[in-house]
C-alpha cells in the first residue's frame, strides 16, 4: 500500500508537468491527476486498517488540502464487505503546491511570468520551453532589472558605451553577474542587425554593442628592416586587435605561437612578424586585414587544446598552416611529453587529414607536449621546409 510520504515524493516529480501545463494554459485537461500507487493491502487484516486509516488521515478529506482518496465498495473473502482505496488524485494545483509544500516557489513563478508577460512577452516562448521556468526562477528576485536592461537595449540597439555606464537604475554588477541570461533575452528581442553574430554569447559586449577594455595581443617584429617599414621603434609590443590592424605589414610572413615565452624567444627571421599569447582568443585576429594578404603560420602546444585552437584559427583564417604539430614530433620527442588535460575526443572540422591523426592520438594518450620544451631550431627548419626563406 503506498504511503503519504510517497504520494509527496510522487507530487514533487509531478509539479514540473503541472507547471509546464498552467504556462501552456492547459491545466484544466492536467487536474485531477491520477497517482500512480500500488493499492494492494496487507493480509493482515489489523494491519490493512492502519493502512488505510493512515492514508485517508494525511488526506484532503481530513485536512482541506492535498490528495484525494476515492474509494469502492468490494466484498473480501479476507475483509468481508468493505470501503477499499481505488485510486489518489490531486485535484488542483492549490493541492499539488501543498503536497510539495513549494507555495513561495509557485508563487514566486506566477508573479515572474505575469512580470514577463507585461514587459517583454516575446519571451514568452522561451519560458515554455524545457525547464526554463526554472532559470527564471533563479533571477525572481532581480527580474525587474534585468529586464530594464533588455529594455534598453531594445530601445537603444548598439549603444556604444561602457556597461557601467548604461543609464538605467540598476546595480552596475546586475548585467555582469547575468549576462548569460540578458543575451538568450536579446536574441530574442532584439532585431538580427543589433546583433553581431560573430561573437558568442561569452563575448557580450562586442555580440551587443559595447565598449569594453580590449584584450591586448604581443606582437614582435622579427625583421629589423621591416620594424623600419612598419613605423615602429621597438621590436616587441603588445595592443589590441584593432589597433594591430592598422599596421603596415604586407609581403610578409607571419608566425602565431601559443606561448608568450616561444613569441618572446623567436630568433630574427627576414620580413616576419609573430603574434602569441593568445589561447582560444585566436578568433580576435579575423579584423586584421594583413593576416588575409600574408602566409600565416600557427605554432602551438602538441596537446588536445592546441589543436581545438588551431581548428577556430582556421574558423577566421582558412589558408593557415601549422608547424611541429604532427606525430612525427610527437614520436621524436616522446620524453617530453607529460599528462594532458583529458580533454575528450571531439569533432573539428578544420583539421587536415594528419592533424586529425596526431589530435585523435593525444586524446586518446591524454599527451601534451608543451611548444616550449622543443629547441627553436626546430621551428625554423619546418618553416624552411614549408618554403620559409632564410634570415
Amino acid at each position: 500500500m503506498i504511503t503519504p510520504e510517497s504520494i509527496a515524493e510522487k507530487a514533487k516529480r509531478i509539479f514540473p508537468k503541472a507547471v509546464a501545463s498552467w504556462l501552456s494554459d492547459d491545466l484544466e485537461s492536467f487536474f485531477p491527476y491520477r497517482v500512480p500507487a500500488n493499492l494492494s493491502l496487507a493480509k493482515d487484516h489489523a494491519a490493512a486498517i492502519l493502512q488505510v486509516d493512515r492514508l485517508r488521515q494525511a488526506s484532503k478529506e481530513c485536512n482541506g488540502n492535498g490528495y484525494t482518496v476515492h474509494y469502492e465498495s468490494r466484498r473480501s473473502r479476507t475483509y468481508g464487505l468493505n470501503q477499499f482505496p481505488s485510486e489518489i488524485l490531486i485535484d488542483s494545483m492549490e493541492d499539488l503546491v501543498d503536497l510539495v509544500r513549494c507555495k513561495e516557489d509557485w508563487d514566486a513563478i506566477r508573479h515572474a511570468v505575469d512580470t514577463v508577460r507585461r514587459r517583454r512577452p516575446e519571451l514568452l516562448c522561451w519560458i515554455k520551453q524545457g525547464s526554463h521556468w526554472k532559470k527564471l526562477l533563479e533571477v525572481a528576485a532581480v527580474l525587474d532589472g534585468l529586464l530594464d536592461i533588455v529594455d534598453y537595449f531594445k530601445s537603444n540597439p548598439r549603444p556604444d558605451c561602457f556597461a557601467r555606464e548604461l543609464p538605467i537604475a540598476v546595480s552596475t554588477k546586475l548585467l555582469e553577474k547575468h549576462r548569460r541570461r540578458i543575451a538568450t533575452w536579446l536574441d530574442l528581442v532584439l532585431p538580427p542587425h543589433a546583433i553581431d553574430h560573430r561573437y558568442g554569447f561569452d563575448a557580450f559586449e562586442p555580440r551587443y554593442g559595447l565598449r569594453y577594455a580590449r584584450p591586448h595581443l604581443l606582437v614582435k617584429v622579427l625583421d629589423r628592416d621591416l620594424l623600419k617599414e612598419v613605423g615602429l621603434p621597438f621590436d616587441e609590443l603588445s595592443l589590441p586587435a584593432e589597433s594591430i590592424a592598422k599596421l603596415p605589414v604586407d609581403q610578409s610572413r607571419i608566425v602565431i605561437v601559443e606561448n608568450k615565452t616561444n613569441l618572446l624567444a623567436l630568433p630574427k627571421m627576414k620580413r616576419s612578424v609573430a603574434l602569441g599569447g593568445l589561447g582560444n582568443a585566436v578568433t580576435q585576429l579575423a579584423d586584421i586585414h594583413w593576416l588575409h594578404k600574408n602566409p600565416v603560420f600557427y605554432w602551438g602546444d602538441l596537446d588536445a587544446e592546441g589543436f581545438v585552437i588551431l581548428d577556430r584559427l582556421r574558423q577566421v583564417l582558412p589558408g593557415v598552416q601549422s608547424v611541429l604539430m604532427n606525430q612525427n614530433v610527437l614520436d621524436q620527442f616522446a620524453s617530453l611529453a607529460t599528462a594532458g588535460n583529458a580533454s575528450d575526443h571531439v569533432e573539428l572540422a578544420n583539421l587536415t587529414s594528419e592533424e586529425q591523426a596526431c589530435y585523435a592520438r593525444v586524446c586518446q594518450s591524454n599527451q601534451r607536449i608543451e611548444q616550449e620544451h622543443l629547441p627553436l631550431g626546430l621551428l625554423t627548419q619546418s618553416l624552411h621546409s614549408n618554403g620559409y626563406p632564410s634570415s
